[in-house]
Order: structure tokens, then sequence, then C-alpha cells
């Protein structure tokens, strides 16, 4: 009687199997990690990267429009279709009202294409005489973007880390009042340098006396910003005016009750 003898292929079956299984994994990341999205771009903001304030009351008294662009970069790798950008209001958090308040355009990343320029057209209207509206923006997932990211790191690094971690929500504060600039006590700001201590009633002064209604991130950044010159002239304007309003009136005083001055160069 012959004994047949079965040979077991199990241990190459199952390594198989997980070889199999390894593969299809490292398909699934692939594809997982190939998702599109896109994020706001905060490298190329200057100032303050997670918010702006903007006010019409420093901008001309007959503009009732302006526009701020929100730059965005897709993560991925581009398309060869036009594909929409899903920048959107939190209303949860934002008290502006849209359509009153602000209107963003709609936008697209061309095909081709890393990046793009939201706009988002602010409005001048009479309750914005007393009080400052929050627009909190914010990228959602859509069909053409449908990796949501919620942070996003510099390039630049120290000791190997990233230098900044950014989220992807973007403040802008809306009013028609005299608010303190974001940057003015930022380092390298030349509104701290030249200026002195900020308050409302010496920013108004310096409006008044310079006819500048428009200061750029540290009043020394970005289109048409003041050279190093003109501030010199600039400070020298408001030093003798704030001099020839003392003679006539004694100390400035602000809204806090303290004696407007300003450093001496």
């Amino acid at each position: 009687m012959k004994i047949r003898t079965i040979k077991y292929k199990a241990p190459h079956t199952l390594m198989l199997c997980l070889l199999l299984s390894l593969i299809s994994c490292k398909k699934k990341d692939l594809l997982y990690q190939e998702l599109p999205g896109i994020y706001i771009n905060k490298e190329l903001m200057t100032g303050s990267r997670d918010s702006v304030s903007y006010s019409f009351a420093e901008k001309e008294n007959n503009r009732l429009l302006d526009t701020i662009f929100i730059p965005v970069r897709v993560s991925g790798a581009p398309a060869s279709v036009n594909r929409t950008v899903p920048l959107v209001v939190n209303p949860t958090t934002s008290t502006a009202i849209s359509g009153q308040h602000y209107t963003i355009l709609n936008t697209v990343v061309d095909a081709g294409a890393y990046t793009a320029r939201v706009p988002v057209v602010l409005k001048r209207t009479a309750d914005l005489k007393n009080n400052q509206v929050r627009i909190y923006l914010k990228i959602d997932a859509n069909n053409e973007f449908p990796q949501l990211i919620t942070n996003t790191k510099t390039p630049n690094t120290t000791n190997g880390n990233p230098l900044n971690i950014y989220t992807n929500v973007f403040l802008i504060k809306l009013s028609d009042q005299i608010l303190k600039p974001d940057t003015w006590d930022l380092s390298g700001s030349w509104f701290k340098y030249f200026f002195g201590a900020y308050s409302a009633v010496k920013f108004k002064f310096i409006i008044d006396v310079t006819g500048r209604s428009v200061w750029p991130p540290y009043a020394r950044y970005g289109e048409n910003a003041p050279t190093s010159s003109q501030m010199d002239i600039y400070y020298s304007k408001m030093v003798t005016a704030l001099y020839e309003y003392e003679v006539k009136n004694g100390p400035m005083l602000d809204e806090n009750g303290n004696q407007v001055t300003f450093p001496k160069l």
C-alpha cells in the first residue's frame, strides 16, 4: 500500500497573501497622498499672517468698496481643467453679513496652475462707524479638492523644525473707525520707530497732517510704501505740527488722557 505524501504549502501561500496585502495598502496610501487639497498661502502675506484689520476711516472719504486678495496654493499635482477655490466664511464665528459687508468672488485655479488669488470685496456701510465686524475665512473640501488641509508648515526651519505652522483660516476685521494697524508694534515697524506709542488720537493726527490715509504693513512694505526719506519728512511734519498745536492749545491728550508725543530721533 502506497502512502501518498502531501506537501504543505501554506507558508508560501501565507507569504503571498501578506505580500499582496502590503502592496494593496501601499497603493491605498499612495492614492490617499495624491488626493488634491488647497490651502491659504500665508507665506505670501506680510504683517500678521492670521488676520488683518481694515478700516475705511483710513481711506478716502468717497471710497465705498475695496478688495483684499487671499492667496491660495494647491497641494498635489496640477490639473488639466480649471478648479473652483472653496474659500468660504465660517458662519459660526463671523459677525459680518454676506452681501452687506463683503462678497467673496468666485475664483478658480487655472488648468496647469498651482496658485490663485481670491478677491474678497469689502463694503463701506453706516454701521461700521460704530462697530467692527469679523469675517472668518476658511477652506472647505469639495469634489475638486477633497483633501482637507488643516495646517501648513513654513519651508524655513530652525534646527530642523518648521519656523512657523499656519492654520488654514484667516480673519478680516472690518470697520470704519480709526484702528491700530496690526504691524504697529512688530519688530522692524516704521510706525513704532518714527511715531512711537500708538493711540487713536495720534494716528488720526498723523493721517490729517501727512495727508496719507493708506498705510502699508509696517509702514514700509508693499505697493506705494513710503521710503525712509519720506518717513523722515513725515516725522518732521508731525513734530512741527504738534509743537504748533501745543502753542495754541496746550498738550494734546489722547483717548486715554495721555499726552501725545513723538520719539526723539
